[in-house]
């Protein structure tokens, strides 16, 4: 008998498949984070955009433009104006922050042993004073040389920059557009019911939502809080340490704790007490609050991911990606928890009902 070709027909099918699909992504691939920012900022502004589009009485072209002029004049200029505030900072701090400085700081710790409240920490702090004056000047320097090449490379990538920039605001307009086609694509290469695909779609967006809102955002809003409040003390580097208390927000604990507090032991160091102490009271009664104030009315207290699983993606993310680490990495902890959610919802319960059948 002559045996079907079908099956190595169906193969070879396959094959030619997966090697174009291969092609396909290999040329997205110079663009993946365009993309990837261009996703992100839609599901942001989406729905900003859908009240536009409302008021517009259904015009998406012109609502998305006004949609991504208020993302421009609202956000990206004002980030930008901060990014560059930033950089700037951070030269100047491995400008004044030397040898010298490091000897002046620990001799201001070392008078604290004349004050009663201190002179039993003093003692205490002692010995690990004189270890750590010993190894700062080395790990400094290795600190300040990866900062000026962060620094230099992104004053030689400025242009490319830009344009990235540029490709992105053109990717946010076509997915604020279309975005509602996309996401019908998607759900039809779904297989199965489609009340089942609307549930799976739902626990999906919570589960983004959870991550997105609830812990990039609210490190957004505890890191423009403590700009304010290092901006009015008139903190040094302050743009740097509020993009370090944004960055803390993510750890578990102690969370913002970790900047404010130590900048507060500093200003109380060098005399500063009235700062020392308003900054204290206004981070603990401001940045402090936000998980437990503007959280759970951001996620709606439907979806909450552990920190610990949040904070590992976060320290992975900007580990494998650098700064856009920040945000990629808890994306992908969003999409790996709803993955396992689909599998949870379709399989396992499909199989569960096969069996008791």
């Amino acid at each position: 008998m002559r045996e079907n070709p079908l099956p190595l027909n169906l193969y070879i099918v396959l094959a030619l498949s997966v090697f174009i699909l291969g092609l396909f992504v290999y040329l997205l691939l110079p663009f993946i984070l365009v993309i990837f920012w261009g996703g992100v900022l839609a599901y942001f502004f989406y729905p900003l955009y859908q009240r536009i589009n409302q008021i517009l009485r259904g015009k998406r072209g012109l609502s998305a433009l006004l949609t991504i002029t208020i993302f421009i004049f609202f956000v990206l200029v004002p980030f930008s104006f901060l990014g560059i505030l930033f950089y700037i900072q951070v030269g100047n701090l491995l400008e004044t922050i030397n040898f010298t400085t490091l000897q002046n700081l620990f001799e201001s710790l070392h008078n604290l042993k004349e004050k009663l409240f201190f002179s039993k920490f003093y003692y205490y702090l002692k010995p690990y004073l004189d270890t750590l004056l010993n190894q700062l000047p080395q790990s400094f320097s290795k600190i300040a040389e990866t900062l000026l090449q962060s620094l230099s490379s992104f004053v030689f990538g400025s242009f490319g920059f830009l344009i990235k920039v540029a490709f992105t605001v053109f990717t946010l307009y076509y997915f604020l557009v279309d975005g509602e086609r996309i996401v019908f694509a998607l759900k039809e290469l779904i297989p199965g019911e489609e009340e089942t695909k609307d549930k799976i779609f739902q626990k999906i967006s919570l589960i983004l939502k959870g991550v997105l809102y609830g812990n990039v955002l609210t490190a957004l809003i505890q890191g423009i809080l403590s700009l304010i409040i290092y901006f009015l003390l008139d903190l040094p580097q302050y743009v740097f340490f509020a993009f370090l208390t944004m960055l803390a927000s993510f750890i578990p604990f102690m969370g913002t704790a970790l900047i404010w507090l130590p900048l507060s032991i500093y200003l109380f160091i060098i005399g500063s007490y009235l700062k020392g102490l308003i900054l204290i009271i206004s981070c603990a009664l401001t940045v402090a609050q936000v998980d437990n104030l503007i959280k759970p009315f951001l996620i709606g207290g439907k979806t909450k991911i552990h920190n610990l699983l949040m904070f590992f993606a976060v320290l992975g993310g900007i580990t494998r990606f650098g700064l856009t680490g920040l945000f990629l990495g808890p994306l992908i902890l969003g999409l790996t928890l709803s993955i396992l959610e689909i599998y949870k919802t379709k399989w396992l319960t499909h199989s569960e009902d096969t069996n008791n059948s």
